[in-house]
């Protein structure tokens, strides 16, 4: 059985002829433009209201089609619009978060894991093997005895952790691309990633966690000023500075966005690149690192912080500060080696979520990610920091 639907150009007939359907109320009107009677005897009764108009002269027929006009322009007059019958769709494919940008201090202070919140490791004096006495013999002769020291250094670590909550409302009203419940832990593992940038960068970028090994570039030698300073210069006077130890190491170097961008473009450092025929507008941190000898590479630091009150307006800045270091970082953690400084952390990351069936009305779930760490600096001389480079 086949459905008819009247069209707009078939209703504005109706309109126009007096509306044949006289003795069909405007309801019905309506189910024929809805497609809701069967298309012959809808079309047959159609046909036959408008020929009874149009030959008949009875004032009762002349009323009726006034009135079923009056009707009709109700039912015009109240059609629904498409926007009141409809939402503004919401994308299951997009979603906007912002991200920081890479961190960095894991790669400088590289993770070790420890059996214990609290522990000792043995140092050796840093002199010990860098001078002996002299070791002829003669006949019958006694060998000079060498003397080496041990020292012990400490670590205690602390607890760290975030937690989050969704309510179990929230969870069923979510619509896609939401996924409300990976955010509830994800969001605290970042976080934690955010606070331990923070916390290393405080460590490594500031002078007074190298000891002797740090340079502040006067004003008028700044790599940023007119004449350019000599960046190649400084950088070589650290990395000549740095001690090493036995075991697998590499030499990372770390500065911020700034000083990275005056480097990338310094006429010193992209005068190093005509040597091999090319001639970069713009020199990357493989580059840099390759020519001036920095075997693990150089890092960036983009990541950036709000350092305003929460309900005030927002306040960016880089987390890393404008300097340039060198630090010496274990490949990994043997005995008798000698670098910069690690992350030491007890056991493993811990990340757990449960229900609350006792919160609003359904429940909500909770997440918790802690964990045990500390930054320790192993050895100060294996590092160089150059402060005020720009």
């Amino acid at each position: 059985m086949k459905i008819i639907e009247l069209n707009d150009k078939q209703m504005d007939q109706i309109h126009k002829l007096g509306n044949g359907a006289v003795d069909l109320s405007y309801r019905d009107v309506m189910g024929l433009r809805r497609g809701g009677y069967d298309r012959a005897n809808a079309y047959e009764q159609w046909r036959g209201r408008i020929d009874e108009v149009l030959h008949s002269d009875s004032p009762a027929d002349k009323a009726a089609v006034i009135r079923e006009r009056t009707e009709l322009s109700k039912i015009r007059g109240k059609d629904i619009a498409p926007g009141t019958v409809s939402q503004t769709p919401v994308l299951t494919n997009l979603s906007v978060q912002y991200a920081n940008e890479e961190y960095i201090g894991e790669q400088l202070m590289p993770v070790v894991t420890v059996p214990t919140l609290t522990g000792t490791y043995y140092t050796y004096g840093q002199r010990d093997r860098m001078g002996y006495p002299d070791d002829q013999l003669g006949p019958r002769g006694q060998a000079n005895e060498i003397h080496e020291t041990r020292g012990t250094a400490t670590y205690t670590c602390t607890g760290f952790g975030y937690e989050n909550y969704v309510d179990g409302d929230t969870i069923s009203d979510q619509d896609a691309p939401l996924d409300e419940m990976l955010d509830l832990t994800e969001s605290c593992a970042e976080g934690l990633a955010f606070r331990r940038e923070l916390r290393i960068a405080g460590i490594v970028g500031v002078s007074g966690s190298y000891g002797a090994n740090t340079a502040a570039i006067a004003a008028g030698n700044r790599w940023n000023t007119v004449a350019g300073g000599d960046p190649i210069a400084d950088i070589q006077t650290g990395l000549a500075a740095l001690w090493t130890g036995r075991g697998a190491s590499v030499i990372k170097g770390f500065t911020s966005l700034n000083v990275y961008n005056v480097l990338s473009r310094h006429p010193q450092i992209l005068d190093l690149f005509k040597y091999n025929g090319s001639s970069p507008g713009l020199a990357t941190p493989g580059m840099i690192a390759t020519f001036l000898g920095l075997t693990g590479g150089l890092l960036v630091g983009k990541a950036q912080q709000d350092t305003a009150n929460e309900a005030a307006t927002a306040v960016y800045s880089r987390v890393w500060p404008d300097v340039f270091g060198m630090i010496r970082v274990a490949l990994r953690p043997t005995r008798r080696n000698a670098f910069f400084g690690v992350t030491l952390r007890h056991n493993s990351v811990n990340a757990i979520q449960w229900f609350d069936q006792t919160k609003g009305v359904h429940g909500g779930y909770y997440a918790r990610v802690a964990l045990s760490e500390a930054h320790p600096i192993v050895a100060a001389p294996t590092g160089y920091l150059i402060t005020t480079p720009i």
